[in-house]
């Protein structure tokens, strides 16, 4: 089964999320298993995202470099370059997703992932399964 890692799985398990927290640190040891897949987006997107709930920047050095190194460290997970084609791809779907939402999708996609891993309702009726 490969899997497809949306952002907020990693800001939830990075951010201690109350709700979400323990879902999201059980999908990253899935991932560990291997089969696990993310685009190169997803750093930067994880990083901008904790900077907000931290009332820190993405100009905040160690901030920058704990998410870097955490991901990085999560053995199973391939981190998938984004292409030129991935963005004519996403263009396809920018009428139904947001243009990030749309990028992850067309990397999981050519990647075959099965399924995306992610809290966001905004993939479910879409290409995909989702799960969380």
């Amino acid at each position: 089964m490969r899997r497809y890692y949306d952002v907020n799985v990693f800001v939830y398990w990075l951010g201690g999320h109350p709700e979400h927290g323990e879902r999201a640190r059980e999908w990253i040891r899935a991932a560990e298993a291997g089969r696990a897949y993310t685009s190169s987006l997803t750093p930067y997107e994880v990083a901008v995202a904790l900077a907000s709930i931290t009332d820190k920047t993405i100009k905040d050095a160690p901030l920058v470099r704990d998410v870097l190194e955490a991901i990085r460290s999560i053995r199973g997970l391939k981190i998938v370059s984004l292409t030129w084609g991935d963005y004519v791809k996403a263009a396809e779907f920018v009428d139904s997703y947001d243009l990030e939402d749309a990028l992850h999708l067309a990397v999981a996609l050519r990647v075959r992932a099965d399924e995306i891993v992610s809290n966001d309702r905004d993939f479910d009726g879409g290409p995909l399964r989702r799960v969380f």
